[in-house]
């Protein structure tokens, strides 16, 4: 199954668009954790047990593994493993944010699409189409380009007009972006901004849309689900996997997905 397949029978099937994100980061793990071998590989594979039947995709997100070096990578490696030996039906967003050179690029492709085989990554839209087709060539698997992210400061370029074309820098990404229409490329954009979320939405019926910024960093999601469409993962990380820092964090966060799990299915139902 592909990317989309994956996310459509998915989502359809739970009448949800909860993506879990996994973000381990190391200082916040519960102590019996650090103590003990592999602490993220543990962490995490605890998160993924405990709300796996709420997910319709997982995002782990590399830095809080490559922080570790080359342990850290091998932890990665092994979640990805046991996402996909354990649930090959959920998609797995690798959270990435890679942009470069072609030939570089074509590196990354090879290492996540060919020898991962995670479904998805993230990819940052400012070096260029260039930067992105080699991943576009992995047909089967999904890019989400970076459009309008949920960070405070984003607005200090992706906001700024182009004076040639009175667009702005975010809408020119989805534009350039649709100026070649691939069926695999999707748009991350922030759960902060709801206004320009719904905008996008509108002129971007079909695209798969990544939206971070739930939870933890303050949007609500009656705000987002009567705009953002189906097409769609509402991404919660630390929301989700440090509601609790006790012995109970893995308990505390399939309660915390199942809440969500169950906001999401109630509004589906009565649209």
């Amino acid at each position: 199954m592909n990317f989309q397949s994956k996310f459509l029978t998915r989502s359809q099937s739970l009448k949800s668009l909860l993506c879990v994100g996994l973000d381990p980061d190391y200082c916040k793990l519960p102590e019996t954790i650090k103590r003990g071998p592999e602490p993220l590989v543990h962490f995490c594979r605890e998160i993924i047990d405990a709300t796996s039947q709420y997910a319709v995709a997982y995002k782990p997100n590399i830095a809080f593994f490559e922080v570790f070096g080359s342990e850290g990578i091998r932890q990665f490696e092994k979640v990805i493993g046991h996402l996909k030996s354990n649930y090959p039906r959920i998609p797995i967003v690798a959270d990435i944010k890679r942009g470069d050179l072609d030939n570089t690029a074509r590196q990354y492709a090879r290492y996540y699409f060919g020898d991962l085989q995670v479904d998805s990554l993230t990819l940052s839209p400012y070096m260029g189409l260039d930067s992105l087709r080699p991943f576009l060539e992995y047909q089967d698997h999904l890019v989400f380009w970076l459009c309008l992210t949920s960070n405070p400061d984003s607005s200090q370029f992706q906001k700024k007009h182009f004076s040639e074309t009175g667009r702005t820098l975010y809408e020119e990404v989805a534009y350039v972006a649709n100026s070649i229409s691939p069926t695999n490329l999707g748009f991350v954009v922030g759960a902060t901004n709801p206004h320009e979320l719904e905008t996008l939405r509108k002129q971007n019926h079909d695209r798969i849309f990544l939206i971070p910024g739930f939870g933890a960093q303050g949007a609500k999601l009656e705000d987002l689900l009567p705009v953002c469409g189906t097409n769609s993962l509402i991404n919660s990380s630390r929301g989700i996997h440090f509601a609790s820092s006790g012995l109970d964090f893995a308990t505390r966060a399939g309660l915390e997905a199942e809440k969500i799990h169950k906001s999401m299915q109630a509004y589906f139902s009565r649209s």
